[in-house]
């Protein structure tokens, strides 16, 4: 945890770290970016000209009946005789210009509406491809990684980073990428107009903006430690809500639900503590440098009341020409024009903070997504990779070793081997490594010893792909989806036919329980197969394992929930399919594991003997306790 949340600090190095990690995502998108901080610095430039033209045209033309200059004459589509030039104004010119003021702005405000709107849009859609290309690398890569690493990792902490914490990309782009850059341009743009119009506005410009730096940065350490702390915490009451719903059967079938809420509580309460907690510090800066930046606005007015009342010349009045102001002396529309530019400047000064601020805990949720991005696989195609072999002798496992930790080993010189044309069943105990062995075989995990070969070439030497498309598992849980029962049996294989799918499920002896449904193969099945039973479920999973066609299959407890007389049919019905292929079950039940041409009964992390059923059962051995105990009475 100490390296993810050293990598999320925004010290210089650590926003060096996240411009470099979201590159590859911005890259992608880099036209537009460079598109739309054109479009704004142009909109910018237009807004400018036209706050100039606005103040000089109501306080000068229209106020005091000054002339109109040749360029607002133009705007404003008047003659230049009457308007242009002239000592003053008339009455009737006044009001026209007035009129015509009115018209123009209104088209204005419409238009620089509807184009600020369009930019806005425009953005979110850009960050949206920008999350989206993050979030879909997440998955893969997250999809890449071991079991191993699965198993050290929470569900619901996965799925908060891939939906929650990826989110952060888009508003880490935006706010300490896009904003910030944009932010700076109009910032550096008001400081340079302001300076024509007195160097001292500029100075207090400055002097300001120092300040208001230097008390961020002394703020920040405290702000980040919130930010991580609230991340956490969220990420920790995300995950507690969805083992709340995945556990909600036992939590009301052991009467758990007030321990459960009180839980929930205690966590609900802590994570909202800590957001409050940084949001109130954030409020505290955000209202300290509000009070500097009016300490500015102040100042200035002050000094330009003084002009004014001095009638001072503007500094820099022939440059003021190129933002829509022909102005030499200062009066009232200069005064208001100069107020503006710097409210603007505090305004994008308070806007930039705040969005320092935020970026803390965006840094941390961004962090938390690169983490993930940055867990390597443990299984990885090779080099280079060989074809797969044609599977005529079959799998062979060869002196594995193999642990979730590295003090816990689970396989310990494990030898077994599974011939083409059998079925083999590997026995033993609960825990002593029957469903890890074939976790092995799909390459779920690498041994840490020894070899896993089909026809002597080790599994490492072809490519996952390629052994996970010859390999076919029918899983203990019997995993099912929310799709119709075709979609379900397609799953792995979408090219797979009918008539294919239906040889499958005949095989499976699920057929005619299918057939049965309302809607049959297209029966669209509820959350988890809430529509079947545990023992139609498995069938399913049967199915679909067999659909592929794959020559190894490997049956994990296949028939656990099945009655005796469709477990019988179904292992003959294997047995004929079987045929040319390997064929591995796990399974504690006698009546199947009689049933194996050949049986491995494993423990101690090894197999301790194998053989057929009459063979093993003439030896005083592991397999014959294993039979005495699953025979004896109960009860």
């Amino acid at each position: 945890m100490t390296a993810e949340v050293d990598a999320l600090r925004l010290d210089l190095k650590g926003l060096g770290r996240i411009y470099v990690a979201t590159w590859p995502y911005l890259f992608a998108q880099i036209g537009h970016f460079l598109a739309l901080l054109a479009l704004n610095l142009l909109l910018l430039g237009f807004g400018t000209a036209v706050g100039f033209l606005g103040f000089d045209v109501l306080m000068d033309s229209v106020g005091r009946a000054e002339p109109l200059s040749a360029m607002q004459a133009g705007v404003m589509l008047l003659p230049e005789p009457g308007y242009v030039g002239v000592e003053a104004l008339s009455e009737a010119a006044r009001l026209e210009v007035l009129f015509r003021f009115l018209i123009v702005s209104a088209v204005i405000i419409v238009t620089t509406t509807s184009a600020f709107t369009l930019l806005a849009m425009y953005k979110v859609w850009i960050l949206q491809r920008v999350n989206q290309g993050l979030r879909v690398t997440m998955v893969r890569n997250a999809e890449d990684l071991s079991l191993r690493f699965h198993s050290r990792t929470s569900a619901g902490d996965g799925i908060y980073r891939v939906f929650q914490d990826s989110a952060m990309v888009t508003a880490v782009v935006d706010h300490v990428v896009v904003q910030p850059v944009i932010a700076i341009a109009m910032m550096a743009l008001q400081i340079a107009v302001a300076t024509l119009f007195s160097p001292y506005f500029a100075f207090l410009m400055l002097l300001a903006g120092v300040v208001v730096v230097a008390l961020a940065l002394v703020v920040t350490p405290r702000l980040r430690t919130w930010s991580q702390a609230a991340r956490r915490a969220n990420a920790e009451l995300f995950t507690r809500v969805q083992e709340t719903f995945q556990g909600i059967q036992a939590i009301k079938a052991y009467g758990f639900e007030g321990a459960s809420l009180r839980r929930f509580r205690d966590e609900s309460t802590t994570a909202l503590d800590t957001a409050f907690a940084l949001r109130r510090d954030f409020a505290t800066l955000k209202v300290v440098v509000s009070y500097l930046l009016a300490l500015l606005l102040f100042a200035t007015d002050y000094l330009a009341t003084r002009y004014v009342l001095e009638e001072g010349a503007v500094f820099g009045a022939s440059l003021l020409v190129l933002f829509g102001m022909s102005v030499t002396q200062w009066t009232v529309a200069v005064h208001q024009a100069r107020a503006s530019r710097i409210g603007a400047f505090a305004l994008h000064f308070e806007e930039l903070v705040r969005v320092w601020c935020y970026a803390q805990d965006m840094a941390v949720g961004l962090g938390r997504a690169f983490w993930l991005l940055a867990q390597q696989p443990e299984v990885s195609d090779p080099a280079e990779p060989v074809d797969f072999p044609a599977v005529r002798e079959g799998v062979r496992f060869s002196g594995v070793g193999f642990g979730y930790a590295s003090d816990l080993p689970v396989l310990r010189s494990f030898d077994f081997a599974a011939r083409t044309g059998e079925v083999t069943a590997l026995v033993g105990e609960s825990g002593t490594g029957k469903s890890t062995a074939m976790a092995l075989l799909l390459r779920l995990f690498d041994p840490d010893d020894g070899s896993v070969a089909i026809d002597g070439v080790d599994l490492r030497s072809v490519r996952v792909a390629d052994l996970r498309e010859h390999v076919a598992i029918a899983l203990q849980e019997n995993v099912l989806f929310p799709t119709s029962i075709a979609d379900n049996l397609r799953y792995a294989t979408p090219s797979t036919t009918d008539a294919e799918i239906r040889e499958a499920t005949d095989v499976a002896c699920a057929t005619q329980f299918i057939e049965a449904l309302p809607d049959g193969f297209e029966t669209v099945l509820g959350v988890g197969g809430a529509l079947l039973s545990t023992g139609q479920k498995q069938r399913l999973s049967i199915a679909r394992a067999l659909v592929r066609g794959a020559p190894v299959l490997v049956l994990d407890e296949p028939t656990a929930s099945l009655d005796a007389e469709t477990e019988r049919q179904v292992f003959a019905n294997l047995r004929t399919w079987a045929v040319g292929r390997v064929v591995i079950v796990i399974t504690h039940r006698m009546s199947t594991i009689r049933t194996a041409d050949r049986i491995a009964v494993l423990a101690d992390g090894g197999v301790v003997e194998s053989g057929t059923h009459d063979e093993l059962m003439t030896r005083l051995g592991p397999y014959r306790d294993l039979v005495a105990t699953a025979e004896a009475p109960h009860g």
